[in-house]
């Protein structure tokens, strides 16, 4: 704690356990990670300045939140895991607080009353380190040092690790983030480089992210890089930052999304970001892709065409448009697995059906349960990649690809910059379709437990191959995340590590 700053630690355990209690969020925090996140305050803006030193890896900062109280306020709670906190400010007044079991317990002077907002600045320090998946205890989850540097991969509730957070998916607010690294590195982050220079001791990068971001797709990453830049025919600039583990032409295959973007956006409409780019990290013990937001992170050696068309979907698909819960998670995996299945066969429709009715296929064999899952262990399954897939891929049989095109629009212009539910996608279906049978069809995919069958073809669902049905070759499947975390990191068929 730092001196002469009028402020006082909670000493008392029962002090601690009222200000928890007073924290208790009014609104339902989501059922899969119900320790993470607080509904009685909504986070509008975190303003992150680190000082980074990656061997060994130490981080000194300061959090800037700008806050709304949602409820009457005498004392509110943040996540922030393994990270020492000196002081704590609300309003510019010392506040008191406590850390405990991943918390931050905050008491201001002050009482807030619902509806005003409150700057809090949290001044912390330590040695980062990942805290264990609740999705799967053999995974970690947020801030990993490694001999070339440090990396942030955080999905679903790893961002307490690097800043204090209101860790849950439906608090999204807008980010910049000032990092100091030693001469030699380079810090990436989410969204726009406004600047880079030296300061004593090193180099300071700053980026901003103007667009609500959820907690989970905040990254900041520290290494020596190659940088490729790059647009898209319409202009958009695209950074691709590559390690020496990447392979020579890797750069130019992560590029290859300027090409995707404009495809992408004739079914999805306007790439939702003010630039987009990639990162590579050349960790052994990093085995999958992630869609943090605008600035995706592949392990070295990734750069897989479909994984690539993966994660740039995600940026319309769980970044634009993020899931309100997290049993909703299809919305964001069944959209990019659709897409990382459509850009390869784009010029021919027969080989799309052919690759889709693969997937069908595995479903059936593998008697996959609905998209719609119902605990946290699951969202990383193939329930959620697959089933949630095809639920799409039904759909456009049914109404057929220009209709399917513009539900897909519609949904993304509705929920841009916010979050969404399995009901509002059904909605946003039935009433740009016109068509009400389609409700029906969605909730059987999404909810029941046999795999329906397609439309236009009722003996689907009895149509099976001789013998078991192989994991399709996808870079979603088979390995990376969840379910697919036992496989190999090389999944058969296409060498690539897995996706989220």
């Amino acid at each position: 704690m730092r001196k002469g700053e009028g402020m006082r630690v909670w000493a008392k355990a029962a002090a601690l356990g009222c200000a928890l209690s007073a924290s208790a969020p009014a609104l339902a925090i989501d059922p899969f990670f119900p320790e993470f996140g607080n509904r009685r305050i909504d986070v509008d803006h975190y303003a992150l300045d680190l000082s980074v030193t990656p061997r060994p890896s130490r981080l000194e900062a300061t959090a800037t939140l700008t806050v709304v109280a949602l409820d009457d306020l005498d004392a509110f709670r943040l996540d922030l895991s393994g990270l020492d906190v000196s002081s704590v400010r609300v309003n510019g007044t010392p506040a008191e607080f406590r850390q405990k079991d991943g918390k931050l317990a905050v008491r201001p002077k002050a009482r807030i009353a619902a509806g005003d907002a409150f700057e809090v600045v949290v001044a912390y320090a330590g040695a980062p380190k990942p805290i264990e998946d609740p999705t799967d205890p053999a995974y970690r989850l947020g801030w990993f040092a490694f001999r070339g540097g440090t990396y942030v991969v955080s999905e679903p509730v790893g961002a307490s690790t690097f800043f204090p957070a209101n860790d849950e998916p439906t608090d999204k607010a807008t980010f910049s983030f000032a990092v100091t690294v030693p001469d030699g590195y380079e810090a990436v982050a989410n969204g726009v480089l406004e600047g880079a220079g030296r300061v004593a001791g090193g180099r300071r990068f700053v980026w901003r992210m103007d667009q609500p971001m959820t907690t989970w797709l905040a990254t900041v990453q520290v290494n020596r890089y190659a940088l490729l830049k790059t647009s898209t025919a319409g202009g958009l600039p695209l950074r691709i930052y590559t390690t020496a583990g990447a392979g020579p032409d890797d750069d130019e295959r992560y590029a290859r999304a300027k090409a995707m973007i404009p495809f992408i956006e004739t079914i999805a409409g306007p790439y939702p970001f003010e630039s987009y780019g990639s990162v590579t990290v050349d960790d052994p013990i990093l085995n999958y892709a992630l869609e943090t937001q605008a600035m995706s992170t592949f392990p070295s050696g990734a750069a897989d065409e479909g994984l690539v068309a993966h994660e740039l979907a995600h940026q319309w698909f769980g970044n634009a448009v993020s899931v309100r819960r997290w049993a909703d998670i299809w919305l964001a995996e069944g959209y990019a697995t659709y897409f990382e299945t459509l850009w390869p066969n784009r010029r021919n429709a027969a080989d799309f059906n052919r690759a889709m009715r693969g997937l069908y296929d595995f479903a059936v064999d593998r008697k996959l349960g609905p998209a719609v899952v119902e605990d946290g262990t699951q969202i990383f399954s193939d329930r959620v990649y697959v089933r949630g897939a095809l639920t799409l891929y039904a759909l456009r049989l049914k109404i057929g690809p220009q209709a399917f095109n513009a539900v897909t629009r519609a949904f993304v212009d509705r929920f841009r910059g916010g979050n969404a539910t399995s009901e509002d996608f059904i909605r946003t279906a039935v009433e740009v379709s016109g068509d009400g049978s389609v409700r029906e069809l969605l909730r059987a995919w999404l909810y029941d437990q046999p795999v329906p069958p397609l439309p236009g073809d009722d003996a689907g669902a009895a149509r099976r191959r001789a013998g078991p049905v192989p994991r399709p070759a996808l870079v979603g499947l088979g390995c990376g995340r969840g379910a697919h975390r036992g496989a190999p990191a090389v999944c058969p068929g296409n060498g690539a590590p897995g996706a989220d």
